[in-house]
Parts: C-alpha cells; structure tokens; sequence
C-alpha cells in the first residue's frame, strides 16, 4: 500500500510526523486494534484502521491507492461498513484530515463526519481539519 498509495495520500500521511508512508502505516497498522484491508479485483486499494484514543475515543484512520478509482462505489459501501464498526466501539471518533486532500474532505462529509475549522497540525503546522463522528 505505501507503493501504491494515491499521492494526496501519501502528503498527508508524511505531513503528519515527517516520516515515509511505509513507516507511518506501520505504525498505524501496529496501533490499531481494528485494521482492515479492501481490495478491488484483487488490487489492494485501502487500508482501514482504528486506534483507541481514549477510553471512549477512537482515531480512525484509512490510506487509499489509485484502485479506488475503478471501484468507488465498492469503496465507499466498505467504508461506510467499517465506519460503522468503529462506531460500534466508541462513543467519539476524532482524527485530522489534510486541509489540501479536497477527495478526502468530500468523503469525509459524505460519511457524516462534522468537520471543523482546520488548525495547524504535523511537524510542520500544516492546515489539516478535525474531524468527529459520535459513536451509535
């Protein structure tokens, strides 16, 4: 997925700490206690993920390749499916969107995530939205 990740993607997740997609996603992946991959026509295009914030806080995550582009409605049944699951397990979601990832933001509020005022966030005070769901 770090090979083939859609370049948006790939700023964001970079922008977070400054380190490549392979390490953050490592580190993403080694976090979470719900991950989940999504192929489409045995492409990897997805990588979904949760990692407990808090007690009741959870931090969704998800990196995307060029797959999703063929199958975008595929993609966003899965998402909304994993959404859902997350939900099931916190009563909050948080986490930041990159504030120049305009596929994101769309999705983001197509899901029905509140989106906020974007705050500098990352190593290098990049705009990047707060983003929470409550949970179910």
């Amino acid at each position: 997925m770090a090979e083939t990740a859609r370049d948006a993607d790939r700023l964001e997740f970079e922008a977070i700490q400054g380190w490549s997609v392979l390490d953050e996603l490592r580190r993403a992946v080694e976090l979470s206690y719900h991950c989940r991959a999504f192929y489409l026509q045995g492409e990897l295009a997805g990588i979904f993920g949760c990692i407990h914030h808090e007690e009741n806080t959870g931090w969704p995550w998800l990196i995307s390749g060029e797959a999703v582009n063929r199958g975008r409605k595929a993609f966003l049944i899965a998402c909304r499916e994993q959404v859902s699951i997350m939900r099931r397990n916190h009563s909050v979601l948080l986490n930041f969107t990159d504030a120049r990832y305009s596929r994101a933001l769309a999705w983001m509020r197509w899901m029905g995530f509140e989106m906020h005022a974007a705050v500098p966030y990352g190593v290098n005070g990049e705009p990047f939205h707060p983003f929470t769901m409550r949970g179910q």
